[in-house]
């Protein structure tokens, strides 16, 4: 099964692992570790992946060496013809929205922060599946009176009880989801007036497009959707396989990203763990490595 990887440099927002300085464009060194093992253990259990990025982006991953990774090849077209008027600090998957129109179903979307340890095949249980569920009663799920929506914008019936759900790793079966949602998510971002969220670290906007209005429109469609991980509780988020069982299957770093970020200890633990596990499974890649300005510390 072929999976597509999005990065769009256009956005700055500081939850990403993406920085941009006096020497430009940049990922963090763990984010650059957890997308190798991303694109090699995708290649390895499920078949061919595909990046698509912007010029910036395709030119960094050039310059690291790191272009071999997707198989599937590099697109910059699609980011590149993105339309005007997004706000892409408070839109920062506008670009995985045009990716998604862009492939052709069945194929697996998934975060260069999450990696697949395994075969995907067998867990398919539905045309539109996505990482876990995600309760409504969450902070960052406003009500539609709080949502700030372009001039012109009508709102559609939507169900608003539907399941949230987190889009970090989504499975379409189907074109039709894709190009409903592109035309709908293009709707409320191109235009949208908010310039930024009002309070830090809380994407509201983004989160309604990315894991509101999809689960939506797979609604619409008569398609009801499955999940990949169960999430009983905050506390024990992605412990648990949806059909039980433990999950030794998918590592997500999200949430784990301020701890990387803010303790020196934590980063040079986890990047020595991912440079381990490279060179365990993946020792072809190791020569990636030697090439990267920011990885070399973790190799000896």
């Amino acid at each position: 099964m072929k999976a597509i990887h999005v990065n769009s440099t256009l956005p700055s927002v500081p939850y990403l692992g993406r920085l941009k300085g006096p020497d430009g464009y940049q990922v963090e060194d763990f984010e650059l570790l957890t997308t190798i093992l991303s694109a090699a253990a995708w290649r390895r259990f499920n078949g061919p992946v595909k990046l698509y990025t912007d010029h910036v982006g395709e030119a960094y991953y050039r310059r690291l060496g790191m272009t071999e990774l997707w198989d599937g090849g590099i697109d910059t077209d699609v980011l590149e013809s993105l339309p005007p008027l997004i706000h892409h600090n408070v839109f920062w998957t506008a670009g995985r929205v045009a990716a998604l129109r862009a492939e052709t179903a069945p194929f697996v979307s998934l975060d260069t922060d999450l990696i697949v340890w395994g075969a995907l095949d067998d867990l398919i249980t539905s045309e539109f599946m996505a990482l876990h569920p995600e309760p409504l009663h969450h902070m960052i799920y406003k009500p539609r009176c709080e949502l700030s929506t372009p001039t012109g914008y009508v709102w559609e019936e939507w169900d608003w009880e539907a399941t949230p759900c987190n889009a970090a790793l989504t499975y379409f079966a189907d074109d039709r989801l894709t190009e409903m949602f592109h035309a709908k998510a293009m709707e409320f971002i191109v235009g949208n007036p908010v310039q930024r969220e009002a309070v830090d670290r809380l994407p509201v906007y983004d989160v309604f497009v990315a894991q509101r209005l999809l689960p939506m429109c797979a609604l619409r469609l008569g398609v009801r959707p499955t999940y990949f991980l169960d999430w009983p509780r905050p506390g024990r988020n992605s412990e648990t396989m949806a059909g039980g069982g433990r999950n030794e299957l998918v590592t997500h770093v999200w949430a784990y990203k301020d701890a990387l970020k803010g303790d020196p200890d934590h980063r040079e633990a986890f990047c020595r763990q991912c440079v381990a596990r490279i060179r365990t499974d993946y020792p072809g890649l190791v020569g990636m490595l030697r090439h990267m300005p920011s990885i070399q510390r973790y190799l000896s």
